[in-house]
């Protein structure tokens, strides 16, 4: 019996490396890593994206809760709208995205479900696209889309910011373009967060508390 548990365990490990090794290396500058995957049925990639920052986690979350100016910091993203307040933890909203000419404008609409695990001092938010909300557009319409931040305190001046995402874009945009902006993206939202951070430190984040 142990040869075959041994077998098993090892056959688990070596997909594990496996499905780490999936995931390729494309940036790693000013302490923020980024790496694409290629996405299940799709020519544009997902992405993930690692850096600590030297902040509170209620610092960090402040700027997350302040959803409606989240263009300020996140790349290509111009506008945001409250569309209907669920709860201080979820909300649906509007999102407008900026693309560099000669490609066409984004609008999609998204449900943002946050969360806060005490035990390890996580906070996750995801977002989703949520059907039914845009009804009626010129603008090309983003129905595929996800993204997923863990954001982990891990000490008392330190957070470890995790983010993940993937979005097809729609329209005729060639993949190529799409993949390359999944490469920059994230470095330039991630150094934009840091930048922010300054903006929303004496904010209170009542459930942290």
């Amino acid at each position: 019996m142990k040869p075959l548990v041994t077998i098993i365990i090892c056959l688990l490990y070596s997909l594990q490396i496996c499905a780490q090794a999936d995931w390729e290396m494309q940036r790693d500058e000013s302490d923020i890593k980024v790496w694409t995957k290629d996405y299940p049925n799709s020519d544009f990639k997902q992405f993930k994206a690692e850096t600590t920052m030297k902040a509170t986690l209620e610092n960090v979350v402040a700027v997350f809760l302040d959803i409606e100016n989240m263009g300020l910091w996140y790349d290509r993203v111009e506008k945001v709208e409250l569309v209907e307040k669920i709860s201080e933890m979820e909300g649906i909203y509007i999102l407008n995205f900026g693309l560099p000419w000669p490609v066409a404008d984004r609008i999609s609409a998204v449900r943002a479900v946050l969360s806060y695990e005490l035990g390890t001092g996580t906070v996750r938010v995801e977002t989703d696209y949520e059907p039914g909300v845009i009804t009626d557009t010129e603008v090309l319409l983003v129905t595929t889309m996800h993204s997923e931040w863990e954001l982990t305190s891990v000490g008392d001046d330190f957070v470890h910011v995790y983010h993940k995402g993937y979005m097809d874009p729609a329209g005729s945009l060639p993949a190529w373009i799409s993949n390359s902006g999944v490469k920059d993206g994230p470095i330039n939202t991630l150094t934009a967060l840091k930048r922010k951070l300054i903006d929303y430190e004496n904010v209170v984040v009542d459930f942290l508390r």
